[in-house]
């Protein structure tokens, strides 16, 4: 995976954190290798009260977490970034608020990987989701409706009461591909897609069925390098032990 983005700062250096973002730390860190084996499909995270726990993730893996799933927006650092998995477990002194928890996760990062970045912009080849006019296909979610997003058995996706945003990260999955959104649709939505019921053409892929369904729906896709804030990694050391 490609790595990605936040704000302009040497992290190893946490004397420069503001004095905010400089309070919110983890107490008790425990960090090994993951054991022999594990892959992608081992790996999961999440904050519990006052705890965060990754296991069987990469450094790419936590940064791409951080930066909600989107695709080529960290360049640079060593190849064992993307490599080298470990468990890693986090305690701080009290419950850290959603708002805080990038930062702390960040902080870990600078302490004990020495991770240091900077922000700067670059053009990105990426695919531009437009929608010429209000796509037929789709309609604003009724005020209340509960926001999901729901897979059947054919992995055929329904979106309900979900933003743009929320559609655009699908795609990237779907295509590999940042995917940025320029219809200037505001607001949620509710629409489906049936890429398993597109007749593939021979060599067609998945992600061409999506696009197809996208295209149907009343939507525009083109292809274009996008000025995008990416985070470059200047330094990130393997941890030690405890």
């Amino acid at each position: 995976m490609v790595r990605r983005c936040f704000t302009i700062f040497a992290l190893a250096a946490l004397a420069e954190l503001s004095p905010a973002v400089a309070q919110v730390h983890f107490d008790v860190t425990s960090i090994h290798p993951s054991r022999p084996g594990a892959g992608p499909q081992d790996g999961h995270s999440g904050f519990v009260g006052d705890r965060f726990d990754a296991e069987a993730y990469t450094v790419g893996d936590i940064l791409d977490m951080l930066n909600g799933w989107r695709l080529q927006r960290v360049a640079g650092g060593p190849a064992w970034m993307t490599t080298d998995r470990f468990d890693i477990h986090a305690k701080a002194s009290a419950p850290i608020p959603p708002g805080e928890r990038r930062e702390a996760v960040m902080a870990l990062l600078a302490e004990r990987f020495s991770l240091v970045v900077h922000r700067e912009t670059r053009n990105v080849p990426a695919m531009v989701l437009l929608a010429p006019k209000k796509p037929s296909g789709i309609s604003e979610s009724a005020a209340g409706e509960t926001p999901s997003l729901r897979f059947n058995d054919r992995n055929d996706p329904t979106f309900t009461a979900q933003p743009m945003s929320t559609f655009t990260n699908y795609l990237s999955q779907m295509w590999h591909e940042p995917v940025v959104d320029l219809t200037g649709l505001e607001g949620k939505y509710d629409f489906s897609l049936s890429p398993s019921a597109v007749v593939p053409e021979p060599g067609e892929k998945w992600g061409d069925r999506v696009r197809a369904e996208v295209n149907a729906v009343g939507f525009k896709v083109e292809e274009r390098k996008v000025p995008t804030e990416v985070t470059v990694v200047d330094r990130c050391e393997r941890p030690t032990e405890n």
